[in-house]
């Protein structure tokens, strides 16, 4: 396929993460392996859609000093453009994440304080940037003025990834701004109140969402909109793989699907695919 030219709003902060090599004991020293590399959802976004081929540009905020530096240089060698991430005088974002045995997430502790300096009026003369770009795509790292600002100002789809369940707050009022959106379970359901994906999607499409993917770890993918809905079943899980990114991989899938105006049904196929990669990728890391 033609490359697309596409623009991320999200977090880039260096990511270390630790996963043992037995069931964790909590409160002591457990054996295992400590990993360091570039991460943040709309970063992962972003390297996974350049991986593809395609010309990214990441809108993000970046802290000083050599974390800052280190990021610089490892999303030049993945492709991501951050020729146009605002600096600041602050810690640069990190995330420490602890993984157990069998690569499930047991904790993490974020620290996005540049992101908190990405104020609309800083973000505004990028937005020129979005509008020329064939899709967009957010995270909820952005405070909820910075996001507001963004989308509902960009005239061109954007798929949303709410992060988290604290953070998709920030994307309630907006609802009807986002074309398409991928929470996991908790996140829609927390958006929702609403148990089961089905009533969860369909609860989504009528506060405005154009399309709705939930994603479902190792079941899959619920997808939704006003002509279609079904479960797309995950491909098998590699054992002992790490389980961080696959939400962002399937996040990449999606966007390129989506920009292809595929039918839903093969937009969370070409997802699910991305997720499984990016798993075997991790297991292929250790």
């Amino acid at each position: 396929m033609k490359p697309l030219h596409l623009t991320v709003l999200g977090g880039a902060n260096l990511d270390i993460l630790g996963q043992s090599d037995r069931p964790l004991v909590l409160r002591d020293s457990n054996c295992g392996r400590v990993t360091v590399r570039p991460g943040g959802v709309g970063h992962n976004i972003a390297a996974r859609l350049a991986g593809r081929g395609h010309q990214v540009a990441l809108l993000t905020a970046l802290g000083a000093g050599s974390i800052a530096d280190i990021m610089e240089t490892l999303c030049r060698r993945e492709g991501v453009d951050l020729s146009h991430a605002l600096h600041f005088d602050c810690p640069a974002s990190t995330y420490l994440c602890l993984h157990d045995a069998d690569g499930d997430m047991h904790c993490a502790i974020n620290c996005m304080e540049p992101m908190e300096h990405l104020t609309p009026e800083a973000l505004s003369p990028l937005l020129l940037l979005a509008q020329e770009a064939d899709f967009c795509v957010a995270d909820t790292n952005p405070r909820s003025d910075t996001l507001a600002f963004f989308l509902e100002n960009v005239t061109v789809p954007a798929l949303v990834d709410p992060v988290s369940t604290f953070k998709a707050q920030r994307l309630m009022p907006l609802l009807q701004h986002v074309y398409a959106v991928k929470p996991n379970l908790m996140e829609a359901q927390s958006m929702t109140d609403e148990k089961r994906p089905e009533d969860a999607a369909r609860a989504l499409l009528e506060k405005g969402v154009q399309k709705v993917f939930i994603s479902l770890g190792k079941d899959g993918v619920y997808y939704a909109d006003a002509s279609a809905c079904g479960y797309m079943p995950a491909l098998p899980l590699p054992a002992g793989a790490p389980l961080t990114g696959a939400g962002d991989a399937l996040c990449a899938g999606l966007v390129e699907g989506l920009s292809q105006r595929l039918p839903m049904a093969a937009c969370a196929e070409l997802g699910v695919r991305c997720a499984h990669d990016a798993l075997c990728a991790n297991l292929q890391s250790i």
